[in-house]
């Protein structure tokens, strides 16, 4: 059973029968400043992707990019929205109902993953298996930005904290990893102050070979 009962998917799909307390009505302004400080390369990945807003902010820098999200009405909600943008930005996002869980199953390479909340969703098992799609997805070189919840709330059906040690285990030199910042932010939402929140972009090592 995940951190979100036995059906994740059942969960989630209530929660978007109205408006999510995480969906702000842009990017949430931590994840904009990371990329700020370290501009992605295209094409970017947006895992967990809600509603949309990340990915179009992405999208209107000039970015190419794919949305994923396994809840189909954030999906739409999503594309609702991309329809609406000039056409020269319209087409560089795209959004698809996916697992993103396992990214690889995409059959194409990333200069950049994005995730805005999505890893302090995962229990630890699902995190490594996350982590080791990432590696897949990512081409060599390609960077992961995280920005996650940093505190836990003795209350059912929340994210994780992701701490600085926690970044700094996953994502080891020895794994192929090279963390280039990491550091403490917000997280904002409609409905409660903001959230501590860890920050981080994080490199894959461009010669890296498991096992040697």
């Amino acid at each position: 059973m995940s951190r979100f009962g036995a059906d994740p998917l059942a969960f989630f799909n209530a929660v978007y029968r109205e408006l999510p307390p995480w969906e702000i009505g842009g990017p949430q302004p931590a994840m904009a400043a990371l990329l700020a400080r370290h501009p992605p390369a295209s094409p970017v990945l947006d895992v967990g992707c809600g509603a949309g807003d990340l990915a179009l902010y992405l999208a209107q820098q000039g970015c190419q990019v794919l949305g994923i999200d396994f809840v189909a009405p954030a999906i739409a909600a999503a594309q609702a929205k991309a329809d609406t943008l000039p056409a020269d930005v319209a087409r560089l996002v795209d959004f698809q109902v996916a697992d993103a869980l396992a990214p690889s199953r995409l059959g194409q390479q990333f200069g950049a993953v994005v995730d805005s909340g999505f890893l302090h969703l995962l229990d630890s098992e699902q995190s490594d298996r996350y982590i080791a799609e990432l590696a897949a997805a990512l081409r060599p070189g390609g960077r992961y930005y995280l920005h996650a919840f940093a505190v836990e709330f003795p209350v059912p059906n929340v994210p994780h904290s992701v701490d600085a040690n926690e970044i700094q285990a996953r994502f080891s030199a020895a794994n192929g990893w090279r963390i280039l910042d990491l550091y403490a932010g917000e997280f904002l939402s409609r409905v409660a102050p903001p959230v501590p929140a860890t920050c981080a972009c994080i490199e894959r090592i461009a010669d890296f070979t498991q096992g040697l």
